[in-house]
């Protein structure tokens, strides 16, 4: 038997631990277990024959450049098409110079957390919040703030009182189907949140992964364009092309953006060149539009047959949030423990995140997180049936 090493690991790691998310898909990972849990795309969506055809076009086009490094801020091409495009859909001027692309919209999670946090820095939060920022933003020592929720986003007057009150880094906000909750911001709260943001001259981390899975089709206007100069906004291909190209990107203002270069540079010198010119290809010989309409069409059946399904095999006192968009349904369960109901549900082979892990300081006992896109939709009926049976179990322990 070996001697244990004693590795003097960082303080900031050492008091970081895993995703619960990535380390629950594990567990999930066996036969027959009908995982909620995770927040993955349904495959069988993927533009398989379209990405097909775009990649031998670009072995045509490009030739053996295609293999070579490239600039940081990403190919230029497609950032022209990222700017021209949400230029257009939120009625504001975004040049090309004012867009990064990165590996991934977790990575521009923790280039922000590079350049403004330092230790025991303030920075604010949703509650609850999203778990990767969470985790990305913890590698360097904030103290965090949460700011609760309405069900038509952020608490402005709490957000308002510790802006004031805590001289916070920046404030961090997914105000389209937030994930875990499924809520979006009023436009009537997105422009007071803006007023705010320009009053106390406050940075907005504008978080927007599932801006278009809107299931309405009615058009939101993100705060970025209503304070340009206040917000650092996020946004990713992976819910509406395909995760593992790994391809997000980042629009802020040019003194932001000249550190964030600086910061991406130290990180991994630039986002994967083979993925973004396949990606460029794609947008510009097919109509991203349709197949985000096909996503959006699909996946709104889901969320139906969802709700559907916990209106019926579920008890009645369950509590399921407002969402019409993304990717997640949000329930509270009173009287429960989701961690202790968690191990009862595995066992059934049906598998979710509980609500505590969302928030720093461990809220959100009684609720969780379901993720519907990447099942059918006998596996969700299945699922929350088989949730309840788990429910009845945990009841029948604890009320012995």
């Amino acid at each position: 038997m070996t001697e244990e090493k004693n590795y003097k690991f960082s303080e900031a790691l050492s008091n970081s631990n895993p995703s619960f998310i990535r380390e629950i898909l594990k567990l999930t990972a066996v036969k027959d277990m009908i995982s909620f849990a995770g927040g993955l795309p349904d495959a069988n969506l993927f533009p398989k024959n379209h990405i097909k055809s775009a990649t031998l076009d670009i072995f045509e086009e490009y030739g053996n450049t295609l293999f070579q490094y490239t600039t940081t801020e990403g190919l230029y091409s497609l950032r022209q098409w990222i700017a021209d495009t949400f230029s257009l859909k939120h009625g504001c001027s975004v040049t090309p110079e004012q867009v990064l692309i990165v590996s991934g919209s977790q990575q521009a999670l923790d280039l922000v957390g590079k350049i403004f946090i330092n230790k025991n820095d303030n920075i604010l939060i949703e509650s609850p919040s999203y778990l990767g920022a969470i985790q990305a933003f913890n590698l360097y020592s904030p103290c965090f703030n949460e700011i609760s929720m309405s069900f038509d986003g952020i608490n402005l007057d709490e957000l308002n009182y510790s802006i004031e009150s805590k001289d916070p880094k920046f404030f961090y906000g997914i105000p389209n189907f937030q994930n875990p909750t499924g809520i979006s911001y009023s436009i009537e709260k997105r422009k007071k949140l803006a007023e705010l943001l320009i009053k106390h001259d406050q940075i907005m981390v504008e978080d927007d992964p599932y801006g278009e899975l809107n299931y309405n089709e009615q058009p939101t206007r993100s705060v970025f364009s209503l304070a340009p100069d206040n917000v650092i906004y996020l946004g990713s291909f992976s819910k509406v092309f395909a995760p593992s190209f790994r391809l997000g990107w980042i629009i802020s203002p040019e003194k932001i953006m000249e550190k964030l270069i600086v910061a991406k540079q130290a990180s991994d010198l630039h986002t994967n060149y083979f993925s973004q010119v396949i990606l460029n290809k794609y947008l510009n010989k097919f109509d991203i539009t349709d197949h985000i309409i096909n996503i959006r069409n699909s996946y709104a059946e889901k969320r139906k047959i969802m709700i559907d399904s916990i209106n019926e095999y579920m008890d009645k006192d369950v509590i399921v949030y407002p969402s019409n968009g993304g990717m997640f349904i949000w329930i509270k369960i009173p009287n429960t423990s989701s961690m202790d109901l968690l191990p009862y549900a595995i066992k059934n082979k049906v598998a979710f995140i509980p609500g505590e892990t969302f928030s720093t300081k461990g809220e959100y006992k009684d609720q969780i997180r379901l993720n519907y896109t990447s099942l059918t939709n006998e596996n969700i009926i299945l699922g929350i049936k088989l949730l309840q049976k788990s429910l009845l179990e945990y009841r029948l322990h604890i009320n012995k």
